[in-house]
């Protein structure tokens, strides 16, 4: 009895580990919890997916800067296609994850895009030689699509990426915001009260999307992990930092629960 008293705090501390909170406003969640060094394709893991992940060679990598369990190094395109069909008009969708760089000038383009059905529509990530965090929003205005960061990232550094998909007080149209941030401690109010690292307000018409890509040329320089879309920021940027950063209150009861397990190890050998 006593030596499950003891136990008790660890388990508390792993499941508090391994748990996100359960929301209604999730679109989908895609941590890339798989096996290192298994390719993308055939993968079914993560929430609001029809299906597995089909095609290209994106491979499962180690959890980058050395926190969570794993993340997808970016080859060419890898497919999936969600539950249903989501349209920007009079709606709020954000989308965050996790991004490291060993590389920003060792290729074209990387990242993650928004299709409906073979239609892309939205690209995130590092656009066609921008060499920086951005998108391209495919609105048919050319290089007036893409849009960058305010700031040079740097190489082997792990930021935050948020996307906003917002309507717009142009009728017809959907303003996109971007903020980029290496803090990953920080909460969805203090990054969305900041102005965005890059914006495209007012000429970009609504669309809708049902399926999502990942592709790119960088040859392996580029890794993400807790790729996340919900219709509130709170949501999506806890959990893409869920999936580097444990919780403070899960760390603190693990570590509370191992060091009770240290002390009772101690005691058995002074008895």
């Amino acid at each position: 009895m006593l030596r499950g008293l003891f136990l008790f705090p660890v388990l508390v501390g792993t499941l508090g580990l391994a748990s996100l909170p359960a929301n209604a406003t999730s679109i989908f969640t895609e941590t890339f919890n798989y096996s290192v060094g298994a390719n993308l394709d055939g993968q079914n893991g993560g929430s609001g997916f029809s299906g597995a992940w089909t095609g290209g060679n994106s491979t499962i990598v180690g959890g980058i800067g050395g926190g969570g369990t794993s993340a997808l190094q970016i080859g060419n395109e890898s497919k999936r296609t969600l539950l249903s069909t989501f349209n920007t008009a009079g709606n709020s969708f954000y989308l965050s994850y996790i991004m490291n760089a060993s590389d920003f000038s060792g290729g074209n383009y990387t990242g993650i895009s928004l299709w409906q059905g073979n239609t892309e529509n939205m690209f995130l990530g590092i656009p066609w030689n921008a060499q920086k965090f951005g998108f391209d929003a495919h609105g048919g205005n050319g290089a007036a699509d893409i849009k960058t960061v305010d700031f040079t990232p740097l190489a082997n550094t792990s930021y935050l990426v948020t996307f906003g998909l917002l309507p717009s007080a142009t009728t017809g149209k959907v303003d996109i915001k971007l903020w980029a941030t290496s803090n990953l401690n920080t909460d969805a109010n203090t990054l969305l009260s900041a102005a965005p690292n890059a914006a495209l307000l007012g000429s970009r018409n609504n669309f809708t999307f049902d399926n999502i890509r990942v592709n790119g040329n960088y040859a392996g320089a580029l890794n993400l992990s807790g790729l996340s879309s919900a219709t509130t920021a709170a949501e999506t940027i806890s959990t893409s930092v869920a999936s580097v950063v444990p919780e403070p209150s899960s760390v603190s009861l693990l570590v509370v629960g191992m060091g009770v397990v240290a002390l009772r190890r101690i005691r058995r050998k002074t008895v």
